[in-house]
């Protein structure tokens, strides 16, 4: 079962992309900030994460950095999910697999997700 992790720090949205992701057989972990989902990748090697980019305290775009400087996450796809259409460029060359902008069709990103893992 693929390894998902949703860095969202609406719970409403964190709650419903986890949901989804369960009922298509993926494994969830959940993160609200950037030092919780750091925190949690000390001990989790997901397949997948997808990353809000405006956070309360730090930008998502310090996932998707850390993530890529660590030879243990190489093959981590990253999925970053915003509002902001003008980021698109920017994270695209940090190395992110797929960019979705909110408001996000849930079953376009389940789709979007199997193709990345498969």
């Amino acid at each position: 079962m693929p390894l998902a992790l949703v860095l969202e720090d609406d719970k409403d949205i964190r709650l419903l992309f986890s949901d989804a992701l369960q009922a298509s057989d993926f494994e969830v972990i959940v993160a609200g900030s950037v030092a919780e989902a750091i925190d949690l990748l000390a001990d989790h090697r997901p397949d997948i994460a997808f990353i809000d980019m405006n956070l309360p305290e730090r930008l998502g775009t310090d996932l998707v950095r850390y993530v890529r400087t660590q030879p243990q996450l190489a093959n981590m796809k990253l999925v970053v999910v915003t509002a902001n259409r003008q980021m698109q460029d920017s994270v695209e060359q940090m190395g992110v697999d797929l960019f979705l902008l909110k408001p996000v069709s849930i079953a376009e990103m389940l789709m979007l997700a199997q193709r990345l893992i498969s």
